[in-house]
């Protein structure tokens, strides 16, 4: 087994142009293409990141707006509470003026009635002891 030169360069050459042809035709368009792969895994990745900080600026500015249409709900619910106490009071207020002024009649028309029913008590008592009188003197 012998070694040609002429097979040997021949072999050498056409192993050179071969690499020159995948290396025009194929590494440099896989590089190129990994390349742009990788910037475009960059560009995504800090698009992440910049949506998570936007995300969580919403969701702070959203928990604000939720405290704060809390703390005006019950600001309002207080108000409405006091309101509604004061309608209370001023309808016990009136409740119980009704009361005292219906105490107040019913208190006078007893007497009344009492009176009355003392008058007629007085009356039938005398006609009694004038009946009895008579019937003592007979």
């Amino acid at each position: 087994m012998t070694i040609q030169v002429s097979v040997l360069i021949w072999t050498v050459i056409c192993f050179l142009l071969l690499m020159a042809i995948l290396h025009f035709l194929l590494f440099k368009p896989v590089l190129q293409m990994m390349d742009r792969r990788r910037e475009h895994i960059r560009s995504a990745k800090a698009k992440k990141a910049q949506y998570a900080r936007m995300a969580e600026e919403y969701a702070a500015v959203l928990e604000k707006s939720r405290a704060d249409r809390l703390a005006q709900q019950q600001k309002e619910l207080k108000s409405e509470l006091e309101r509604l106490r004061a309608d209370n009071r001023t309808l016990l207020a009136t409740a119980n003026e009704t009361r005292l002024r219906k105490v107040d009649e019913y208190s006078v028309k007893a007497e009344a009635d009492c009176a009355r029913l003392l008058t007629l008590l007085s009356e039938q008592a005398d006609e009694l002891a004038v009946s009895f009188a008579q019937s003592l003197t007979k």
